[in-house]
């Protein structure tokens, strides 16, 4: 079994190939023309949807012109952590920090006062009734 065909069975259309190219084919002017102002047409619709589309100009945002007062992306990074540190401090405080707030509001408010008697987020009540 060979593994190409040798065989010379397509030897008849070399003459016909031959044929075709003694002679170039003839285009008429009018052809030329179509072909040369249809390629004028498709090269200007290319060159205009590659013109980038102009762009509306739009106002920044509540969130952005927040961000860019407060001194930009670093600064809102910087005050989120701050406060995601914070909120995990007050919700579980570490056992060596009781002592020291303790000491700092004697320090503060007196020997007598103790945390256990402060209220520090009195209600409305109390602030109508002492003044």
């Amino acid at each position: 079994m060979a593994m190409a065909d040798t065989s010379d069975e397509f030897d008849g259309l070399d003459a016909f190939f031959e044929a075709g190219q003694a002679e170039a084919p003839a285009l008429s002017d009018a052809l030329l023309a179509r072909i040369v102002a249809d390629a004028a047409a498709v090269q200007a619709a290319a060159l205009q949807a590659a013109k980038p589309a102009p762009v509306a100009r739009r106002r920044p945002g509540l969130w952005h012109t927040l961000s860019a007062a407060i001194g930009g992306r670093g600064a809102v990074a910087g005050l989120l952590s701050a406060t995601l540190a914070g909120l995990w401090l007050g919700f579980s405080p570490p056992a060596q920090l009781a002592p020291l707030t303790r000491s700092i509001s004697q320090s503060v408010l007196g020997d007598t006062t103790t945390l256990d008697g402060l209220d520090l987020i009195p209600a409305i009540d109390t602030v109508l009734t002492e003044g």
